[in-house]
């Protein structure tokens, strides 16, 4: 059998996959704890600079930690104080042997009984930094990595749980610190501080960030419209430290000591030497660690007369990660980094189907291939594709060499003069503005994102199963078999189902936004914004709408123009041609003139800059989206309030037997003419979202009566100052026999209606 270990493998990864299933791993996002002062006790492993509310930050990565009961701390700072009394000279050894082994026989008694589960927490520091390997006493604000509450958004609990985090120490200051250090540790993130100033003294404040980030690792100082630049055209991999770039320098030196005539085992020695010191200075990020598992067994398979195997090598290298770590098999990084070596590793054999005599026809389909193999990965992660990556990567990557050989030559010059280390980095530079002007070009094209929205999971596995087939037998097939398959398998990822009506109150906090997916692949959005969530259009809204593939909305309603129905709507049109989502109309309620607000004509003004048509709406109107039809019931044509929540505009929908009424932020009067309204007859309604998140000054005991809805929701944010929702209008809601979701409890909820049936789905439940 050929390569059982890759079998070995395949096998291993099922195991966990299907275990992660049957018994899901402990999750506690430690809520209780959020937004506390807190004190922890633990060692520095690793420290960083990052740019935080405009200014460059020190973050350490604190591990083996202990989150302290209040009692406790003074009983820990005596001893510790006591040790530096008694022992000046040895303060480290001392601290190592009775404070290392007190706390951990005294973990338990020690910490606060619901924070024993933390691991690591990441500490924005005020002050001097504790060098590495040291233990630490630091006192901050805590704030604990949440869960995503709705389809589509990053989950940073699961996402820094791989990583053994599981909250930030924000203005973290040091109480103590011993005398305890990891000599090898510190050195090289001194040395890695130093590189990152010489960069700085030899290159523009802009290029010396994505060299330092190409280079270093230290990605937390890059320039935002940089990184976003690169994220939307599809290389922001190469700002991160990766596998090509440690293969790159291993093969760059090992071939260097092979010319100067050194013993090909010392050779061997030093070269994975320098890339485990190099991995560790950067961070030892997952593609680095496979790189370096790789890049070793190559160099290992050389010197004892063996053939390498790049699917077993990649294979070693996967079980070892994920037997450390078995989380990493859901982590992007990871499936990234092995989807592109998959799709690397068959390129000898799909190869004999691509033209033969034009080589930039053969690169072309080469980049094609590697792109297929990762697809998945960017479809189920980001939802989206920019089709325009594959000719940008043929241009990127080839060119990666000049920018990291520029680099290093320019940081060994500019060490010893630095008009040299200048002179050096110049192509480095070059190469970048390239990129630059490559990625701006790319950026104005038509179709520059394919949002697809996320595959089911049967749809991955048929495309990977199909991908695998055709590079398994691809000699035995002809290239009309070849690419017909392709075809198939990227149709089969692309497929998407049609279904009845969706409705998804997307979780936005202390705010709404409402989608209404309509048969026939027609997409709405009513409201959109949050007064607690920060960049809501960029976290919550956009996230939600490309997980569902939505690349257009045939209508956007603001309800009124409060910043918790509007700020997130007004984001999207602001960065209107970056998104990729498309705007039919923008719909806003027919008001007098006097009653319209800075908010509503600025919003206004910036939909028709953008080329976005405005529709005014009132009573009477009617909207009508395939079989799903939308009357406006309030406000009047040219009411005058100003109070912009009682001419909030109030939508009844229907379809099929199914109804709902959308009502904004309506109470007082305007609830008031919505009940008279209602009174001239109106069947009952299957959902109502309830008006203004909740509040005891609406949905009154006359307006339920009238309405008599089966099912009530209620968008509001968690712990919000406002009370939202008050128990009075629970109360009546519970009183008229409704079934009643919160997003504040439930996240995202969503109703799937058919025919003569509507289920609803909560995220988090």
């Amino acid at each position: 059998m050929r390569r059982p270990l890759c079998l070995l493998g395949l096998a291993f990864a099922a195991a966990l996959l299907l275990g992660s299933f049957l018994i899901p791993p402990k999750e506690n996002t430690f809520d209780g704890l959020d937004k506390e002062r807190i004190v922890v006790f633990g060692v520095v492993e690793g420290k960083d600079h990052k740019l935080s509310k405009g200014r460059e930050v020190s973050v350490i990565s604190l591990g083996q930690v202990i989150v302290l009961q209040t009692d406790r701390v003074k009983d820990l700072m005596r001893i510790l104080n006591q040790s530096k009394k008694d022992r000046p000279q040895s303060v480290g050894e001392h601290f190592e042997k009775e404070i290392g082994d007190y706390c951990k026989e005294h973990k338990k008694s020690l910490s606060l009984p619901e924070a024993e589960d933390i691991e690591g927490v990441l500490c924005y520091l005020e002050g001097e930094e504790p060098v590495m390997g040291s233990h630490v006493l630091m006192e901050g604000k805590f704030f604990a990595f949440s869960h995503a509450t709705n389809p589509g958004g990053f989950d940073a609990a699961d996402y820094y749980r791989t990583l053994g985090k599981q909250g930030r120490l924000m203005q973290a200051v040091v109480l103590f610190v011993d005398g305890k250090k990891d000599v090898f540790r510190e050195g090289l993130y001194q040395c890695r501080r130093y590189l990152s100033l010489l960069l700085a003294a030899c290159c523009p404040k802009r290029e010396a960030a994505v060299l330092g980030a190409m280079l270093l690792g230290e990605k937390g100082l890059l320039d935002e419209e940089i990184k976003g630049l690169y994220q939307q055209n599809g290389i922001v991999h190469i700002l991160a430290i990766s596998g090509l770039h440690l293969s790159l320098l291993g093969m760059g030196f090992y071939k260097l000591l092979e010319r100067l005539r050194v013993p090909k085992l010392v050779d061997i020695i030093l070269t994975i030497a320098l890339m485990y010191c190099y991995g560790v200075m950067t961070g030892m990020g997952v593609s680095i660690v496979r790189a370096f598992i790789m890049f070793s067994m190559k160099l290992a398979a050389g010197l004892i007369g063996r053939s390498y195997d790049l699917f077993c090598a990649m294979t070693t290298a996967a079980i070892l990660i994920l037997v450390s770590q078995p989380l990493y098999l859901f982590h992007s990084g990871f499936l990234f980094s092995f989807g592109a070596v998959c799709g690397i590793g068959f390129l000898p054999a799909v190869s004999v189907h691509f033209p033969q005599k034009s080589r930039c026809l053969k690169a072309l389909f080469t980049g094609v291939w590697v792109s297929l193999s990762t697809l998945p990965v960017y479809l189920c992660f980001y939802y989206e594709f920019p089709p325009y990556s594959i000719l940008l990567n043929l241009i990127v990557i080839p060119c990666m060499g000049i920018v990291l050989a520029s680099g290093v030559l320019a940081l060994l010059a500019c060490a010893l003069f630095l008009p040299l280390g200048k002179a050096a980095v110049c192509p480095g530079i070059a190469v970048l503005f390239l990129y630059e002007k490559c990625c701006a070009f790319c950026a104005g094209l038509p179709g520059k994102k394919w949002i697809a929205g996320r595959p089911a999971d049967l749809q991955v596995i048929l495309f990977l199963a199909i991908l695998v087939t055709l590079a398994l037998f691809a000699k035995r097939l002809k290239k009309r078999q070849f690419y017909a398959g392709v075809i198939t398998a990227v149709t089969i990822l692309f497929l998407r189902f049609p279904t009845g009506l969706e409705l998804t109150f997307v979780d936005v906090g202390q705010g709404d936004c409402i989608y209404l997916g309509a048969p026939g692949g027609r997409h709405i959005l009513i409201d959109g914004g949050s007064s607690d969530l920060s960049g809501v259009e960029e976290y919550q809204i956009l996230p939600f709408l490309k997980y569902r593939g939505v690349s257009a909305l045939d209508a956007v309603f603001v309800t009124h123009p409060d910043s918790d129905h509007e700020n997130g709507i007004r984001g999207m049109m602001e960065a209107y041609e970056e998104n990729g989502i498309r705007i039919g109309m923008l719909v806003l309620p027919d008001v007098a003139k006097e009653s319209r607000n800075e908010n509503y004509l600025t919003l206004a003004a910036l939909a028709r800059k953008k080329g976005v048509p405005v529709r005014f709406i009132s009573a009477g109107d009617r909207l009508s989206f395939g079989k799903v039809m939308l009357t406006c019931m309030h406000p009047q044509k040219g009411y005058e309030n100003q109070d912009t929540n009682a001419y909030s505009t109030v939508l009844h929908l229907t379809y099929g037997d199914f109804s709902a009424l959308f009502t904004g932020d309506l109470e007082g009067e305007g609830e008031e003419l919505v009940t008279q309204r209602l009174g001239e007859g109106i069947e009952p309604i299957t959902l109502l979202k309830v008006a203004h998140h909740g509040s005891k000054n609406s949905t009154s005991d006359e307006f339920l009566a009238l309405t008599r809805p089966q099912i009530a929701l209620i968008s509001a944010g968690r712990d919000n100052s406002y009370g939202h929702p008050h128990e009075e209008t629970l109360e009546r809601l519970q009183k008229q026999g409704c079934r009643i979701y919160q997003t504040p409890e439930s996240g995202a909820v969503t109703l799937y209606v058919r025919p003569g049936q509507v289920r609803v789905s909560e995220f988090l439940k």
